[in-house]
């Protein structure tokens, strides 16, 4: 019997080259030993055009992609290797993509040249970098930065720039993390760090197989429940000190120090039971509206162990603000619509158009106020079908912190009901309620308290 032949297409950089010898490394367990696996560098527009900005709005989608893509079109490959974040927002006809493996370090990393600390011209490639960079080094001249990890690095020590911003994981997938200067904190571009495997989308065993390595099958794996945890480190010493009673504190780091002190928890509803919801409706709605983070990864675990990502060919996706947009993104889909800010779904329809009007699945939580966003909905053509996907308890973290705080920020009204219920005496106290979207800036002004509303950002 003739060994089966893999064939792997991929970019011909270096990175890319040691991408495709990841990939076959976690591969190998899945196939016959006698399997070869053959690697196929291509280039793609994106290598043939070294010059144009990618923050060019002439950049087309596939910039990265399209050789690759048309290698499986026309039977030349059987799967094809990309950098998650390269994928176009709509795979082309006729192919899928098979699985998003587990991520390395999704941070981005600032390389410097020798000597230099404070550098005053940094290399860039894209507009979240640049935009984030003007924030961390507000004197900075920042310019366009293309080409391989290698090439960057050279225009680096030849003295074209000071300092360049180049993804972590890439310096440690090609051993040169020594040239770290270092990490940057903010939030980077969705699915940094993790490898796309695309293949056609009819080849039924083959994704079967790559499926199993996909990371969204295991979102929920070794979950713990929120716990409180010690203050974030102050800005200056000045700052006030805000309890936050949500359970993510990501977005809202711009109001440390921050002592995090859920009164909440949050845990996914039976799998079977959101299996089953999708069955009995998906292929009945136009879409999906997806209130949180949490919601997007109680839908998404449930999509993926029911089918895969085909199941939402055609789908319109909806977020009700930035944060939920972005962890559809890193999920591998795109939102078709969210507002900027935060300000709930009722900010989310008032930018909806008739041309979104239909029925939408709503993935929401046991405390979530679904009779009155149904309502809201119908206004704007949108009958919203309700189904439980995770469950929203109160927390007890037992007494209050003996460091003393000056304001509350709360991310929903049931982290203000669970925060009242644990501390009823709060009510009295002078003390600054932030919160987060007019919802919950209601349930503060039930309890009788003025409240103030901010976003996300």
């Amino acid at each position: 019997m003739v060994a089966q032949v893999i064939r792997l297409a991929c970019r011909g950089s270096r990175l890319s080259l040691a991408q495709a010898e990841e990939t076959i490394g976690v591969l190998r367990p899945l196939f016959p030993p006698d399997t070869r696996f053959q690697v196929m560098p291509l280039d793609t527009p994106g290598d043939r055009d070294k010059q144009t900005p990618l923050t060019d709005p002439s950049v087309p989608d596939d910039f990265f992609t399209r050789d690759l893509d048309q290698a499986l079109l026309r039977n030349k490959a059987e799967l094809a290797v990309h950098s998650a974040k390269d994928l176009p927002k709509i795979q082309p006809k006729g192919l899928a993509v098979a699985t998003l493996l587990p991520g390395k370090d999704p941070r981005d990393a600032l390389v410097c040249r020798s000597g230099l600390l404070q550098p005053q011209t940094i290399g860039a490639s894209s507009p979240r970098r640049s935009e984030e960079i003007e924030k961390l080094f507000p004197g900075a001249r920042i310019k366009p930065l293309r080409g391989t990890i290698d090439e960057r690095l050279a225009q680096l020590d030849q003295g074209a720039f000071d300092a360049v911003i180049v993804a972590a994981c890439a310096l440690e997938r090609l051993g040169l993390a020594r040239r770290i200067h270092r990490y940057l904190s903010y939030e980077t571009t969705p699915l940094q760090g993790r490898l796309a495997l695309t293949v056609k989308d009819d080849v039924e065993e083959l994704i079967a197989r790559l499926k199993t390595l996909d990371f969204r099958l295991r979102l929920f794996d070794n979950a713990k429940p929120a716990a409180g945890s010690q203050p974030a480190a102050a800005k200056t010493s000045g700052d006030p000190v805000t309890l936050f009673v949500g359970t993510n504190t990501n977005r809202f780091q711009r109001f440390a120090p921050l002592i995090h002190w859920p009164t909440i928890e949050l845990s996914p509803a039976p799998r079977e039971e959101r299996m089953t919801a999708l069955e009995t409706t998906l292929k009945d709605v136009r879409g999906v509206l997806l209130t949180s983070p949490f919601a997007v990864r109680c839908f998404m675990d449930a999509l993926i162990h029911w089918q895969d990502g085909r199941a939402l060919h055609g789908k319109t996706l909806l977020a009700v603000g930035p944060a939920t947009a972005y962890e559809i993104e890193q999920m591998g889909f795109q939102a078709a619509a969210a507002p900027a800010g935060f300000d709930g779904v009722a900010s989310l329809l008032e930018t909806l158009d008739n041309s979104y009007a239909g029925r939408y699945l709503y993935p929401c939580s046991s405390a979530a106020p679904a009779s009155l966003r149904v309502e809201e909905a119908l206004k704007r053509g949108l009958e919203l079908l309700p189904r439980i996907f995770y469950e929203n308890r109160t927390r007890s973290p037992g007494p209050l912190p003996r460091e003393p705080f000056h304001r509350v920020l709360f991310t929903s009204p049931s982290a203000v009901e669970a925060y009242f219920f644990n501390y009823p005496d709060e009510i009295h106290h002078a003390r600054e309620w932030l919160a987060v979207g007019p919802s919950t800036q209601e349930a503060l002004r039930v309890k009788g308290l003025q409240g103030v509303t901010i976003d996300e950002h």
